[in-house]
């Protein structure tokens, strides 16, 4: 969680913003200093700087990747990059926005670009196996030859009557 909120503030976030970040409104920079001692004491004060509390080091990450190629306008890049839900577990309010902003905004990206392998990858994943409207839409853009369209008829009657 920590990691991805230093990774979401290249520039740097306060004692404060890490607090209010993990754990909200209930949120004590005290805590959340601890917890920047403790990731320093894993990775290293070269990687984990201070003032303001920062990265300093690449980060190679699949939502960090479907980020990137969400902004550059790469559809099925970023379907392809996409795993799943950002730390489906994680509780962090700035982890949550997160995980939920990027989702609706690849599958809006998915849905509007009416490409089929992105739409194809998005529904491979568990987010995008439960998504009638992904399912419907390939269904109709799917030639009847393709083995995949009979699939998705397969889920969308499925998602829509269960």
């Amino acid at each position: 969680d920590m990691l991805a909120l230093l990774a979401l503030h290249p520039a740097g976030v306060s004692a404060e913003q890490l607090a209010t970040g993990m754990y909200g409104e209930r949120g004590n920079p005290v805590t959340a200093r601890a917890e920047i001692h403790r990731l320093r004491a894993q990775l290293g004060a070269a990687v984990v700087r201070s003032g303001p509390y920062r990265l300093h080091a690449e980060l190679v990450a699949d939502w960090l990747t479907v980020r990137e190629s969400l902004h550059a306008g790469q559809v099925r890049a970023a379907a392809a990059a996409y795993r799943g839900e950002l730390l489906p577990s994680s509780e962090a309010p700035s982890v949550i926005d997160e995980r939920e902003l990027l989702a609706a905004t690849l599958r809006r990206a998915v849905l509007d670009s009416a490409d089929v392998e992105a739409m194809w990858l998005l529904a491979e994943t568990d987010t995008g196996a439960c998504d009638v409207e992904l399912a419907e839409q390939l269904t109709a853009t799917l030639p009847r030859s393709d083995p995949r369209h009979a699939t998705m008829r397969a889920r969308t009657e499925r998602l829509a009557h269960g």
